[in-house]
């Protein structure tokens, strides 16, 4: 689909581009053109059907791999970075990314999940069940498209620059949460915005704590805030529909993340210290699986590292406390 909006927009084309991750099924990526300049908002997934699927995509918007003049990266994950490196060699466009999330995908991704997976075994994880989750990570199984990624020269976008997309001014604005260095465009005269993983429709972006030392889901929370202050009109995301009602939208992934909360804080109260991984599992995940020896591996990673962020706001919060038992770290309702 199409649109064109008052104040003289640029045509902003959606492409729904394939991807191998079952829960998401594709990932939009925006088509912005005017006269002979032509911009991509994220990239895809360098995956075979995906190159098909994007390049039918282009095709039927009047373009074609070799055509596309500027890329913007709403952030450093595998379906929305990676697709870059073909563009890289089919016809070299200048590349933008936050300069935070461009640190972690210049080289240091492996890292990133690794001190995610030390954080699991500290709070409970099997060791063979952390090292499957590795194996089977799709950022993992893409490590040489993302050094291919080193090669390529990227732009660092700062909170408060702006950028200008086919004659139209985006204020880039920083979202973290979903990622460190997470962001948004934002045009304010037309009220719209390009939001990445921020807000979806139907699905709750993940948040997974990666270094104790941080607090992403407040982190996340407060980037759903500056949002509603902001109070687009329309939203484009990186998954499922384009969204009419962002305000909504976004005060809804507030709620789902406070009564998360509260749920952690009922399954402490009512079976007393756990682990994380413990905790993990006794979530009610909004999920088709029976149990937890069916979730997917990559699915495990996201479940325990969003049951960690929200232990992590929990303590920041001063309501829980971690304490030990024998290897593992455990959580319990703070003493008062």
């Amino acid at each position: 689909m199409s649109s064109r909006w008052e104040n003289a927009l640029p045509e902003i084309n959606r492409l729904k581009v394939w991807l191998p991750i079952r829960s998401l099924a594709y990932l939009n990526v925006y088509l912005i053109k005017e006269n002979n300049s032509s911009w991509l908002i994220d990239s895809g997934m360098l995956s075979s059907k995906s190159i098909l699927s994007l390049a039918r995509e282009l095709r039927r918007a009047g373009k074609s791999l070799c055509k596309i003049d500027n890329i913007v990266l709403t952030h450093f994950h595998v379906d929305h970075s990676t697709m870059t490196v073909l563009f890289s060699e089919t016809s070299n466009p200048k590349v933008f990314i936050g300069k935070i999330d461009l640190e972690i995908a210049k080289g240091k991704v492996d890292e990133f999940i690794d001190a995610a997976l030390s954080l699991f075994l500290e709070h409970g994880m099997p060791k063979e069940e952390a090292k499957m989750i590795r194996e089977g990570h799709p950022a993992i199984r893409l490590l040489e498209a993302y050094k291919d990624l080193d090669n390529v020269e990227m732009v660092p976008l700062d909170d408060g620059d702006v950028i200008n997309i086919a004659g139209t001014n985006f204020k880039v604005i920083w979202t973290p949460g979903h990622t460190p260095g997470h962001i948004v465009l934002w045009n304010e005269e037309s009220k719209i915005m390009f939001v990445g993983d921020t807000v979806l429709l139907e699905i709750t972006p993940h948040v997974t704590i990666h270094y104790w030392s941080t607090d992403p889901l407040g982190d996340y929370m407060k980037s759903l805030r500056k949002i509603i202050e902001l109070r687009p009109k329309i939203v484009y995301p990186g998954h499922r529909d384009i969204i009419k009602d962002p305000v909504k939208r976004a005060k809804e992934l507030i709620e789902h993340h406070e009564n998360r909360l509260h749920e952690v804080i009922e399954i402490l109260r009512r079976f007393g210290p756990q682990t994380g991984y413990e905790i993990a599992k006794k979530i009610k995940w909004r999920v088709r699986y029976r149990g937890w020896d069916e979730y997917p591996y990559p699915e495990r990673f996201f479940a325990m590292g969003e049951a960690l962020a929200h232990l992590r706001k929990l303590e920041v919060e001063g309501l829980i406390e971690q304490r030990q038992r024998g290897d593992f770290k455990v959580w319990a309702i703070r003493r008062t």
